[in-house]
């Protein structure tokens, strides 16, 4: 049995414990099926029928955790841009009735309303305690594919379905799902800063540090236990560092002038960041090995925003060199400089897929900022939104298929998600703040 601990935060949330195990190791879990090939230049979604979940108990008072469960999964299946969810109301067989044994399910009945893969779900409630098993079949084959059961709080049912949404994904495309990821972002309202962490849809979203000095640039650490950031709590734009689970704060460099930009190289062993003791703003590079970093950058222009390569080997950042602010390359020895972006006189804030096929950024398009991707050779530049608002600081999720950014298309900047080829836009805060500087974590299951 494996045991997985959510992160969660001191004093804000009590600890959560989910246990989870497998019910059933097929042929197909062992050596996934790939339904979809989500590299394909055109995906036809696989139909999925998604049954009301069984209340073990039949206790009315627990029907809310079970819709909750069975909402949560569409919802994060629909988002994936994959699957076509089924609408509830054709299906023929009777929830109360049903079965989870594969050789007592009528899969003919799940064919008729247009069903290839099937979801079925039981939970049963005690006091505050849940425990939720979750079920895939292939309805063509009919067989089991995939089952789990969960223990944990009344409350963890999202978290239980956002688990077995990330198996379903994994079932049928063998990749990774990005359901029980969070996104942090910044907030500014009534004076105040705060950096917020929220899951992927938005939902959870709570507080991690508010100040009433200027907070900047917050970002995940490698490991997803830490945000870093900077912070003019000591009047100067320092590095710090905050441990999400303890709220610690630990402070990473306070050298006069700007500490900004920090970023995590994959596996956390370098952190690259801005500094500008010497004058301008350069790039610095430091080991966790040594207690002085090294400059990456050195010349006239400003340097700023470093982005890791996932293979840890480069770094895209942005730099006025040429006159205006454009993207750029170099290896993380400072060598090998070359220019991305030629097209368009601002470009901001590159992000670097986790795929290493495109870098996004920002530019400056008709008067207003627009999210846009580019192959790290300088080619294929995409625009992905054309809106009247300002789209900035995009970051991808840990599979490389979305991207959250922050705009102001609809008057107030608030944080949007957005598929990696530009479509299905959804914004995911609601908060009167001023929402913005959002960061995807890496996927976060630590054991």
């Amino acid at each position: 049995m494996k045991k997985y601990r959510i992160p969660c935060l001191k004093n804000i949330c009590a600890p959560i414990m989910i246990f989870l195990f497998f019910l059933f190791l097929s042929d197909a879990s062992a050596d996934p099926k790939i339904y979809l090939d989500i590299n394909a230049p055109a995906i036809k979604k696989l139909p999925v029928a998604i049954q009301i979940f069984k209340n073990l108990k039949s206790a009315p008072e627990d029907l809310p955790i079970g819709n909750e469960a069975h909402e949560t999964l569409s919802d994060d299946l629909s988002f994936s841009g994959l699957l076509q969810v089924l609408d509830p109301t054709s299906f023929i067989e009777d929830t109360a009735a049903s079965d989870t044994d594969p050789s007592k399910i009528r899969f003919e009945d799940w064919r008729i309303v247009g069903a290839d893969v099937l979801i079925k779900g039981t939970y049963m409630k005690s006091g505050d305690q849940l425990q939720a098993t979750f079920f895939l079949y292939d309805v063509i084959l009919q067989k089991q594919i995939s089952g789990k059961r969960y223990y944990g709080r009344a409350g963890d049912v999202r978290r239980m379905a956002h688990r077995f949404a990330n198996d379903v994904i994994k079932q049928i495309t063998g990749e990774e799902g990005v359901f029980d990821t969070r996104v942090s972002y910044l907030s500014v309202s009534d004076g105040f800063y705060e950096i917020h962490v929220m899951d992927y849809d938005g939902h959870n979203d709570r507080v991690i540090l508010k100040e009433k000095t200027i907070i900047v640039s917050p970002k995940w650490s490698t490991d997803g236990e830490k945000i870093i950031f900077t912070s003019y709590r000591e009047k100067n734009p320092d590095l710090y560092q905050i441990v999400i689970q303890t709220g610690e704060i630990q402070k990473i460099s306070g050298e006069p002038g700007i500490n900004t930009g920090g970023v995590y190289s994959p596996g956390g062993g370098r952190l690259a960041y801005v500094m500008s003791k010497d004058g301008n703003p350069e790039i610095y590079i430091l080991d966790k090995y040594s207690k002085k970093p090294k400059m990456l950058t050195k010349n006239f222009a400003t340097d700023v925003s470093p982005s890791w390569s996932p293979d840890g080997k480069q770094i895209t950042f942005m730099s006025d060199r040429a006159g205006n602010p454009q993207i750029y390359i170099t290896d993380y020895q400072g060598e090998n400089v070359s220019r991305v972006t030629m097209q368009g006189k601002y470009n901001a804030t590159p992000a670097w897929s986790p795929r290493g096929d495109r870098i996004a950024f920002a530019s400056l398009t008709n008067g207003h900022f627009q999210i846009a991707t580019i192959k790290p050779d300088g080619t294929q530049m995409v625009i992905l939104t054309a809106n009247s608002g300002n789209n900035e600081f995009p970051s991808w999720s840990p599979d490389g298929r979305f991207l959250c950014f922050s705009s102001t298309m609809n008057g107030k900047a608030d944080i949007y998600i957005i598929n990696a080829n530009g479509t299905n836009i959804r914004r995911i805060t609601s908060n009167p703040a001023k929402n913005s500087a959002p960061n995807w974590s890496p996927n976060i299951f630590i054991e």
